[in-house]
């Protein structure tokens, strides 16, 4: 049997070199792996062309979207595959992910759509959708998770942690899987509470009923839901493996699909070109009834990153200091920026003063082969550092440096010279007090780390998902006591933990934000005894609440709101859900008019608008056509231009999406200046009114 490979949707040029079949972490796993050890990578082959993986022994295929096969294989086999002369690209990851961790309804104005407020023609819940949830889990016993007769809403959980047992799904096999029925039957031994509850709060932020106590709603209450309990200390790609249980078991089902994923990376290229990306790409793309929503990270006011144009005047660096002997640093570029710049690594004391280093090297030094260099002071080893290198199908450049220390506490400096660019992030980048230059002259051209571009890796990164940050949803609830709490956040303003973009290819991210610090929302009833007698000051009235925050809460917001636009439009794409939401977001004061940017996005969430946005104007009939008068340009973002076929007294008015009248004047002129001002972005339509006609023009405001 034979696998066919679907069209690639892109092609790739290489200018420099060709590109790496391994990325660095494979290179460097590979390197001295047991030949019989098995990891699961994701292989990447050419269009138009067949492999049959059935031949390949010590080999098993979970799943493959286009052109991408999730392929678990002994290391020996890899190397095999690598061979293959349609095989181009293999990348595996180490690194682990992490959980980015009531009024909200009011505040991204989704209350007007549960209440069916015209121009819509009934009241939206959720039914008949699905929303996944990728995070630390569900309480399955919550009752904000059961349906009016104590039925589970939870139609599929599978946990990754639990052992091999018959309830493993073969497709993956690992971890153990229950559908509703066997959860209502008292068979699921999952729970949420290694991580307390994360998952659980983004389950009821997107989908909680409120049946608990009849209050704290989520967005859509009657969606089922589909859950994956990541097991956070599993490398590889948990997340595809993720989307893709979801998306098959939601195909079993037959319906429109939203998934939430409340968790993340900081590290990687922070471009979305890496290969799970792609393959989550293929997965949820333009396909009807499927998007993915994702928190963008809480990392806005953490330096973990570094990036910088590498000048070939100076000679900049960066120290990195841990605790340990072993320290990781990886680096990125696109090839044609990296070309001519070099790297070195050195050592400083804590008294300041340069031990050793190892010679300035090229780009291609560790391409493809990992090099080892022994650092020396005067007869004494310091360390050693292994670099190892590779070029992906879209030209980026990964550096992967492993130093191995041979005393601690020293400084650890990562120096460049040339001309082009580096960026890196990493949490050990050095972010204490620095010496003068009486001290150490060398600092002056010292780059360090920044809360620039702080947005978490991989998927989010992509265009083809809506990454979501954080602005605070409130400042003061009633806990448990009935006790008033109250911090000194101001409701509206963006969190400061939200992690903003751009990309590293300069993209804007997020897409959007929404309310997520201090939300009210579900939690394990484990935990929440628990909290009501050493904490019940975290604990909400009623007692099955407890506040939630950061992009883990303002994701599940949109993910809600996707579900109920999926309601209504169950054909829609991912592009044309994110293309509403975007373009219908509102301004406020804290958001300022200064939109898009790479900490608000296209701005706050408005639900409302996301169902309306065009409803109106579409049920508008356009009187004469645009060629008599003319809007240019359209859309536009600060202001436009109305041009008429002549001078006469006009009177302009202009309607939002709902029919609301924003603006009214009056021209006499050739041409009429529509100037944005503190109007939000989205759908408008503009009412040219002379003598007894009047033309209409939609107009689209960024």
């Amino acid at each position: 049997m034979k696998l066919h490979f679907a069209i690639i949707l892109f092609f790739f040029t290489l200018t420099l070199t060709a590109q790496s079949r391994f990325n660095a972490e494979l290179l460097h796993k590979i390197q001295d792996a047991n030949p019989s050890e098995t990891i699961q990578v994701l292989v990447l082959v050419k269009p138009h062309t067949e492999v049959n993986f059935f031949r390949i022994k010590n080999s098993k295929v979970h799943y493959q979207y286009g052109n991408i096969y999730s392929v678990t294989a002994s290391v020996q086999t890899i190397k095999a595959l690598a061979e293959l002369k349609h095989v181009l690209r293999i990348e595996y990851i180490q690194h682990q992910l992490k959980p980015l961790g009531d009024t909200c309804v009011v505040r991204n104005r989704i209350k007007d759509i549960k209440a069916g407020i015209f121009p819509l023609s009934q009241p939206y819940d959720g039914s008949g959708v699905i929303i996944g949830i990728i995070d630390s889990g569900t309480d399955f016993n919550h009752p904000d998770f059961k349906d009016v007769n104590g039925k589970s809403r939870i139609k599929f959980l599978w946990d990754m942690s639990k052992p091999l047992a018959v309830n493993t799904p073969t497709q993956f096999g690992y971890g153990q899987e229950w559908n509703h029925t066997e959860i209502d039957m008292g068979y699921c031994t999952h729970n949420d509470m290694v991580h307390f509850g994360h998952g659980t709060n983004s389950s009821g932020i997107a989908a909680g009923n409120g049946y608990s106590i009849n209050r704290y709603e989520g967005m859509a209450p009657k969606a089922d839901l589909i859950v994956v309990a990541v097991d956070f200390s599993r490398p590889g790609f948990t997340i595809a493996d993720a989307v893709e249980y979801i998306i098959s078991k939601s195909t079993l089902l037959n319906k429109p699909l939203v998934i939430n994923a409340s968790v993340g990376d900081y590290y990687g290229s922070h471009d979305g070109t890496d290969l799970e990306t792609q393959v989550i790409n293929n997965m949820v793309s333009n396909i009807p009834g499927r998007a993915l929503v994702a928190a963008c990270g809480n990392g806005g006011s953490s330096k973990f990153h570094v990036g910088y144009n590498v000048i070939a005047t100076d000679t900049n660096f960066t120290w990195i200091k841990t605790s340990g002997n072993t320290i990781r640093l990886t680096e990125y570029s696109d090839t044609n920026l990296i070309k001519n710049v070099k790297y070195s690594v050195g050592v400083t004391n804590p008294g300041f003063k340069d031990r050793g280093s190892m010679e300035f090297k090229n780009y291609s030094y560790a391409l493809d082969t990992l090099m080892r260099d022994t650092i020396f002071h005067n007869t004494n080893r310091i360390g050693i550092v292994e670099s190892v290198a590779s070029i992906n199908p879209f030209g980026v450049y990964e550096l992967n440096l492993t130093i191995k220390a041979d005393s601690v506490n020293y400084f650890w400096g990562i120096s460049h010279s040339g001309t082009g660019r580096i960026d890196s992030w990493d949490f050990n980048y050095y972010t204490g007090s620095l010496p003068d230059a009486s001290q150490y002259p060398k600092i002056i051209h010292y780059k360090a780390a920044d809360t620039i571009q702080s947005i978490v890796s991989g998927f989010q990164c992509s265009d083809e998902i809506i990454a979501v940050g954080n602005y605070i949803n409130r400042n003061r609830y009633y806990d448990f006591n009935n006790s008033l709490q109250v911090n000194n956040e101001v409701a509206g303003q963006l969190h400061h933990t939200s992690s903003t973009g751009p990309t590293r290819d300069n993209r804007i991210k997020p897409d959007i934000t929404a309310s997520g610090a201090t939300i009210l929302a579900s939690s394990p009833l484990a935990h929440i005894i628990n909290l009501k007698t050493n904490a019940p000051y975290l604990v909400a009235q009623g007692g099955y609440h407890v506040t939630a925050g950061g992009t883990s809460s303002s994701s599940p917001v949109v993910a809600g709101l996707a579900a109920l636009y999926f309601q209504r439009q169950p054909t829609a794409t991912n592009r044309e859900l994110k293309q509403a939401i975007v373009n219908c977001a509102y301004q406020d004061v804290y958001t300022t008019n200064q939109l898009p940017n790479n900490k608000w996005g296209c701005g706050k969430l408005d639900g409302f608008a996301t169902m309306t946005c065009g409803e109106v104007l579409s049920a508008v009939s356009i009187e004469d056509s645009e060629k008599n008068v003319i809007l240019f340009p359209n859309p536009f973002t600060t202001e436009s231009t109305l041009q008429f076929p002549d001078t006469k007294k006009r009177k302009i008015k202009l309607y939002n999406s709902s029919g609301q009248l924003v603006l009214e004047d009056v021209t006499t002129g050739i041409s009429y200046q529509l100037k944005q001002n503190n109007l939000s972005p989205g759908l408008y339509l503009v009412h040219c009114e002379e003598n007894s006609r009047t033309y209409k023009i939609k107009a689209l405001i960024l």
